[in-house]
């Protein structure tokens, strides 16, 4: 897989933040995991309102993983938390966006029957942006890498 470091763009930023959150969190400080609550929930609150409507993937990935993050923060999930970063700085580092792709699988986003090879193309398709094969406009710009990963699987394989 290929470092995809997006440093131009904001969310980038804030997907860098809420790993290294998560990180201080776990090494550190329980106080850093309510930073990350914090962070996600700002930025949730801000894509919502962008969109006005929960069904854009944006909207649906920060509502989730703001979500999770609450979630462990109880006690008896904190060890949750490990896999929240590492899905994160997997995202920060090499634009694979797991959330995006496992809500791609939710009855409400996809076209098409679960089956082997759906999961298969979802979650071990590596992440290209500006791949046209993928859907992409050239520019890599609709609407940022995690919705744009949640698009990889909507295509069938050759």
């Amino acid at each position: 897989m290929k470092f995809m470091l997006m440093p131009t763009e904001t969310s980038w930023w804030i997907w860098l933040a809420n790993a290294l959150l998560l990180t201080a969190g776990l090494v550190w400080t329980e106080v850093a995991f309510v930073g990350a609550i914090l962070v996600s929930a700002a930025q949730t609150g801000f894509y919502l309102r962008k969109h006005d409507s929960f069904m854009p993937y944006p909207v649906q990935i920060r509502v989730a993983y703001t979500a999770l993050l609450i979630v462990c923060f109880a006690p008896f999930l904190r060890w949750f938390y490990w896999l929240l970063a590492v899905g994160t700085f997997a995202r920060v580092l090499f634009g694979y966006c797991m959330m995006a792709r496992g809500l791609s699988l939710m009855p409400w986003n996809r076209t098409e029957q679960l089956s082997v090879d759906l999961l298969r193309r979802t979650f071990f398709t590596p992440p290209v942006i500006g791949n046209v094969a993928h859907g992409l406009s050239d520019s890599g710009r609709m609407g940022g890498v995690c919705e744009l990963e949640a698009r990889v699987a909507a295509r069938p394989s050759r």
